[in-house]
């Protein structure tokens, strides 16, 4: 399944409340320090998704030296608290859910990108129960991918 397919069809971010969700979305995968082929190829994809047009890799590649250039390694969490407060209340969910998929799209979720998705929903204001929620919803989706 393509992480894509996260994002429900009657979403239309604006490009502002895209670039926040994306922006949330790599620096939740860029925790462990390391993007792989498979997390850069599922970001690509979200953010023609999210944009609502296939970005070119040039497109895709400029946004993610802007999200790099925007925070060391070791400031993403303070990123992220900085971010959060800026993703809508309708998108909050989706917030999270993109970052949690974004994380496991390598089939390799780390500690850091676990400790990372804890701080965003704390950020978001999602109780324990509606992410257990959110991240039984992500699982679901990548399992009905696999049949």
């Amino acid at each position: 399944m393509s992480l894509a397919n996260l994002v429900p069809a009657s979403v239309k971010p604006s490009a502002e409340e895209a670039d926040v969700l994306l922006e949330l979305a790599y620096l939740s995968t860029a925790a462990d320090g390391r993007l792989d082929d498979e997390e850069l190829a599922a970001f690509k994809a979200l953010v023609g998704r999210l944009r609502g047009t296939s970005p070119s890799d040039a497109d895709v590649d400029a946004l993610l030296d802007r999200f790099a250039g925007n925070v060391d390694h070791a400031e993403i969490g303070e990123r992220v608290q900085a971010l959060a407060p800026k993703v809508p209340d309708g998108l909050r969910p989706l917030a999270f859910k993109l970052a949690v998929g974004l994380g496991v799209a390598d089939l390799d979720a780390s500690a850091d990108e676990s400790d990372l998705q804890v701080l965003l929903a704390e950020a978001l204001g999602l109780d324990e129960a509606r992410v257990d929620e959110l991240t039984a919803e992500v699982y679901t989706s990548l399992d009905a991918g696999e049949e």
